[in-house]
């Protein structure tokens, strides 16, 4: 009955794609036995956060691969909806669909479940939690150690099933060990230090390895993202890019063939102008993103207004940040400005004490990284720091940034040494 029940909601909604208003709130992809309806169901949810309409083209280019051949989608999605008939009958059919699912989950509980006359009573509690959580709708937190050392103890000292993401700068990544779900990591930089080009090459370099982007750049357009991708990927100046009339040399070549690599790129999605953390977690909450890249988070909006005190509202920020990374179960990498401070001091190394505005930054962090120009008489010159690292080693590395490139190196010992990390 739950097939069909799930044909009948996927119906309804391509009949009208507005009645998902009356579902949204309690009916999950995960609820759906059908692995194709629920994806389905996951691209109009999708059209619901991003406040666009899908049709049955759009479904079969977003989810035609081998595994879903186009005939298959296009059969499915027209059983659904010679099945449905009318949209009026989409949430008696998704609370179906929805206590099946909950029924599912009670007879896990129940059959995980071993209870002895030694642990009887705090079984007992263990299903009456349990089973008040899955009755109210919530997740449940907490659970015994024993239950957590039993999930985990099998993911160590063997290869990943879901491995840890890098950054693309072999040394950095040698320190960090991979980003993890629900990390928070802030790069911190003074003005023109070129935090930005950092974060662009970083998203590129996870592309490439076909991680999933959501790429929200605040202070920027369109067109000027393009200009630092394109600059990064071809090797021609962003001078040259941005003011040249006609091409030099194999300038031709290269942009082209830079544009056919960036054509590929579907993996990065890219947002820019004004938001606000709550606008970006309904945004991203069904995008199925492997990372979320914001540059940067002193130009997001608070949620609700705190009347000039902008600590406070930074504040606010970084723990809606923190809770974006913990609720998607994903890294999120947040750029934030420095103050002036560490202009004053001879060698110019800032610390995480001035973070901007810091507010919750520092704590609600779990990677902090600050970049800065190491020469006050070269600025190609940068160090990166890890200055925090919950769960792992500090330490810093060399970089030569090509600011006509957009292009960053780390470097081997001395500054003319360089481990070229490719962008493309």
């Amino acid at each position: 009955m739950s097939y069909v029940a799930e044909q009948n909601v996927i119906g309804a909604l391509f009949i009208d794609n507005s009645c998902i208003d009356q579902i949204y709130s309690f009916l999950e992809p995960k609820m759906f036995t059908s692995e194709l309806l629920g994806n389905i169901y996951t691209e109009f949810l999708k059209a619901y956060d991003n406040h666009y309409e899908v049709n049955l083209v759009a479904i079969i280019q977003k989810l035609n691969n081998d595994r879903y051949p186009e005939g298959l989608i296009g059969d499915e999605i027209k059983n659904c909806v010679s099945l449905a008939v009318t949209s009026t009958t989409v949430k008696s059919y998704a609370d179906m669909v929805y206590k099946e699912y909950k029924a599912m989950c009670l007879n896990k509980i129940l059959e995980s479940t071993l209870v002895t006359p030694d642990n009887v009573d705090s079984s007992i509690t263990s299903l009456i939690t349990q089973i008040e959580a899955l009755k109210d709708d919530r997740e449940l937190k907490s659970k015994p150690l024993p239950v957590i050392v039993r999930e985990n103890k099998r993911n160590y000292f063997k290869e990943q099933d879901k491995p840890k993401i890098d950054l693309g700068f072999y040394k950095l990544d040698d320190l960090l060990g991979g980003l993890e779900g629900g990390d928070m990591i802030v790069i911190g930089a003074r003005p023109a230090v070129g935090k930005s080009a950092f974060v662009t090459q970083i998203a590129a370099s996870m592309a490439k390895s076909g991680k999933k982007i959501g790429f929200y750049n605040l202070e920027m357009q369109e067109k000027q993202v393009y200009e630092r991708f394109v600059s990064a990927q071809s090797g021609i100046s962003l001078t040259r890019i941005r003011r040249a009339l006609q091409y030099i040399g194999d300038e031709k070549e290269k942009f082209e063939k830079a544009n056919e690599e960036l054509e590929k790129r579907d993996n990065i999605i890219i947002t820019t102008g004004s938001k606000s953390i709550g606008e970006i977690r309904s945004e991203c909450r069904h995008m199925g993103y492997d990372i979320v890249i914001i540059d940067y988070m002193q130009l997001l909006k608070a949620d609700r207004s705190y009347r000039g005190n902008r600590r406070e509202e930074v504040g606010e920020i970084s723990r809606g940040i923190k809770a974006l990374a913990m609720e998607l179960n994903i890294p999120v990498i947040a750029l934030s400005q420095l103050n002036r401070l560490s202009e004053y001091r001879a060698d110019a190394e800032p610390t995480m004490s001035e973070l901007r505005e810091a507010g919750d930054i520092e704590q609600d962090a779990s990677v902090i990284m600050l970049l800065w120009n190491s020469n006050q008489n070269d600025n190609t010159e940068k160090t990166c720091k890890i200055e925090k690292q919950r769960q792992g080693k500090t330490g810093r590395v060399k970089l030569r940034f090509d600011g006509d490139n957009m292009k960053f190196v780390e470097m081997q010992g001395d500054w003319q040494d360089a481990q070229e990390t490719p962008f493309d």
